[in-house]
């Protein structure tokens, strides 16, 4: 199916949207420091002498890791938001997520600090994790399906912009003075408290029913949150099918990050800034060039489709750095960067709308629920299996750690493979084909 033109959005639409722009902005200032990428930069690079090596690559494995992993919290900040008011809880986690940043800062450099800053990291993702869980619940009941994407990739084009230009930000005032990141982290937080208070001010439409359907939804719940999504993966085959696929699929894009800061560092002897720009800033400001063109395509199209399609994207990415890596070409990681933020684009779309069009209204919150748990599991896991697997070849033979990234692209390989089956399988059933 051809992508729709671009729809004008509806009145109420346009009368919150830029309300939740303004509230999320000063948030994006935060999580720019909060990156993945940049994190891991600043242990591998500030606490290498600190620790042993092996010990140093694995709290780079969790921190690189743990804006993924951490959505383990899902289910269970969703279950204690399950009836709430959404916007003071968002508001809170947002507070908590700026608190833990600003407590990375006092960070000492020794052990200690390594295990400090690896745990805040965490604690702040956790946090972020129930934002963006319940966060979905509220663009849900805000925005209609028709432009639910283009509003979402509107919000994800400021907030890429707004975190690629901070991170690229602290690793170039890194390479001037290194400790930098513990004057410019609070800083950040600062914003990030800031943001929490405005988003108090944040409403939801037909608030008051939503939570009334959840309430009625739970009482009627034999067994918590983590049953109920148990029953879903069991009575929803397509839902069961597209969260597997993803499984397979994420997996393989959630080893990069934390791979290429070792990768960069140890093999290739890249500066700082130029970790930062390849993990972290390049990705972010081509995913916000993307992000429209990706959002009126899944507008237009089931997310199988869409999947089927945006899945080969991150196909190209991660053959571009396993062959930068193994062949030695250097060069090939910065196409690589560009190829993994287009890939991003849609990436971050579909995984933010992408449980809509198996849920009803009332269960959005316990699908979205589903999806940022196991992308939770898979982020805890893969990266860190990711880091073992570099470690064991490096342990075989000096230089042999370089082929590490095949192992990613062939998983995420796979899942783009079965995507398309499963969009073709689908259509067939619905009498598309």
């Amino acid at each position: 199916m051809p992508a729709q033109p671009r729809t004008r959005l509806p009145f109420v639409a346009r009368h919150l949207m830029p309300r939740e722009i303004r509230a999320n902005a000063g948030m994006a200032i935060a999580l720019g420091a909060l990156e993945g990428g940049l994190v891991g930069v600043v242990v591998k690079t500030q606490f290498e002498g600190a620790a042993d090596p092996g010990w140093v690559n694995l709290a780079v494995g969790l921190v690189a890791g743990a804006p993924a992993f951490a959505n383990m919290a899902s289910l269970s900040i969703s279950s204690l938001a399950e009836g709430r008011y959404k916007p003071a809880w968002v508001s809170a986690l947002m507070a908590l997520t700026a608190a833990f940043l600003i407590l990375m800062a006092l960070a000492p450099h020794n052990v200690f600090g390594l295990a400090l800053v690896t745990v805040a990291m965490i604690l702040s993702r956790l946090a972020w994790a129930g934002v963006i869980t319940l966060r979905a619940a509220i663009w849900r009941a805000n925005f209609p399906r028709h432009v639910r994407a283009q509003i979402t990739g509107r919000i994800t084009v400021i907030y890429s912009l707004v975190i690629a230009t901070v991170a690229a930000g602290i690793g170039l005032a890194m390479s001037w003075w290194p400790d930098i990141w513990r004057v410019l982290f609070p800083i950040a937080g600062g914003f990030g408290l800031w943001a929490a208070w405005r988003y108090q001010a944040t409403r939801v439409r037909r608030g008051r029913r939503l939570q009334h359907e959840e309430l009625d939804q739970r009482r009627e719940r034999v067994g918590g949150q983590l049953r109920a999504g148990l029953e879903i993966l069991k009575d929803d085959r397509w839902y069961r099918r597209y969260m597997l696929t993803m499984f397979a699929f994420g997996s393989g894009n959630l080893m990069v990050i934390a791979l290429l800061v070792i990768l960069l560092n140890e093999q290739f002897g890249f500066a700082r800034f130029e970790q930062v720009l390849i993990t972290t800033t390049i990705p972010l400001i081509t995913l916000a060039f993307f992000t429209p063109i990706w959002a009126r395509r899944l507008d237009a199209v089931h997310i199988l489709d869409y999947r089927a399609r945006q899945g080969w994207m991150f196909v190209i990415a991660l053959f571009l750095f396993a062959l930068a890596s193994a062949a030695d070409w250097k060069l090939l990681f910065w196409p690589g960067a560009v190829a993994l933020g287009m890939a991003s684009a849609g990436g971050k779309l579909g995984w933010n709308l992408g449980h809509n069009d198996f849920a009803s209204d009332d269960q959005s919150t316990l699908y979205m629920g589903i999806h940022v748990t196991l992308t939770g599991i898979r982020g805890l896991i893969a990266p860190l299996a990711g880091v073992a697997l570099y470690q064991y070849l490096e342990g075989l033979s000096t230089g042999l750690g370089r082929w590490v990234l095949v192992f990613p692209f062939t998983l995420t390989l796979g899942g783009a493979v079965t995507f398309v089956v499963l969009a073709r399988l689908r259509r067939r059933e619905q009498g598309e084909l």
